[in-house]
């Protein structure tokens, strides 16, 4: 049996070089920037990505040594027992090899390499939680948003008519085809739609005035309306959306009468933040006129 550490099975390396190889393999498949980031972000992930794979091909040539070393070891062992069956040369002078020290001298290069692709992984880290380029998403994002709802109510629109036109022809069709006696078989009976795929045009009917209801929506919660607003509107106390819909609310409610007040209060002191209530013209000396009896 021989005494390499490395010939008997997984060393203590063995487990290090795994760790490594899982330590990149973890932070590899958790990309969290979107296609909307700045140009930076995406920058520092390909960086990332290339010093990962430059980690990983280190990790997988140290590797190979271990291996090469085995297979070098058992051709050694072929060529002695051929020797002694006298099958063969006495093999030449062995120069062993540090097998181990190379291993671990080449495993110290490869933790290098994936402290340095971890390094860069932090900076795309770093880069995501930024407000900076957080603030530049989320303008690009406002950017794409922007009469994406009413798009996609269109299309959904068209997609029902096309829907409804199909589904009106294939019956047609169906019908014709029926009554020319084809398609029936031997027995004579055309084919019959069964109970599960009618419960699927069931649900396909049932989902378009859903998507109509929700694509036609002006809540600014349930339309994603309230991420889009300015920054006053979302610092405001209390923030636009939910002033939209305290004003949803009958005319004589509490919640109705308090977005007054706080409109007034607003008017009255030059800023218009939302004009739900108080009409857009009226002006500040208008509305402290009427704020003692709001």
């Amino acid at each position: 049996m021989s005494g390499n550490p490395w010939h008997d099975g997984r060393d203590e390396l063995d487990g290090q070089a795994a760790r490594l190889r899982d330590r990149l393999n973890g932070y590899r498949q958790n990309a969290g920037h979107l296609p909307e980031h700045p140009e930076r972000v995406h920058v520092a992930w390909a960086t990332f990505l290339e010093t990962s794979d430059t980690a990983t091909d280190a990790l997988d040539a140290w590797h190979r040594i271990g291996a090469e070393a085995q297979q070098a070891e058992r051709a050694r062992v072929a060529e002695h027992r051929a020797h002694l069956r006298g099958d063969g040369p006495k093999p030449k002078l062995y120069k062993p090899q540090d097998v181990a020290a190379r291993r671990a001298d080449e495993l110290l290069r490869c933790a290098a390499l994936v402290d340095m692709a971890l390094e860069a992984r932090g900076t795309y880290a770093r880069l995501l939680t930024d407000r900076t380029v957080m603030e530049e998403t989320r303008a690009a994002l406002v950017a794409k948003f922007a009469g994406l709802q009413s798009r996609a109510r269109e299309a959904v629109a068209s997609a029902e008519a096309a829907f409804t036109e199909w589904v009106s022809t294939r019956d047609s069709l169906a019908q014709i085809t029926a009554g020319l006696g084809l398609g029936g078989g031997p027995e004579g009976v055309p084919p019959s739609v069964d109970s599960e795929r009618s419960r699927w045009f069931g649900e396909a009917h049932d989902a378009w005035p859903i998507l109509n209801r929700l694509l036609g929506t002006n809540d600014p919660v349930a339309s994603g309306r309230w991420a889009a607003m300015t920054v006053e509107e979302l610092e405001a106390v209390p923030p636009v959306w939910r002033r939209e819909r305290m004003a949803q609310n009958h005319p004589g409610s509490r919640e109705r009468r308090d977005l007054r007040r706080i409109e007034l209060r607003e008017r009255a002191a030059g800023r218009v933040v939302s004009a739900l209530t108080v009409p857009a013209e009226m002006t500040e000396a208008e509305a402290r006129d009427l704020l003692p009896r709001a």
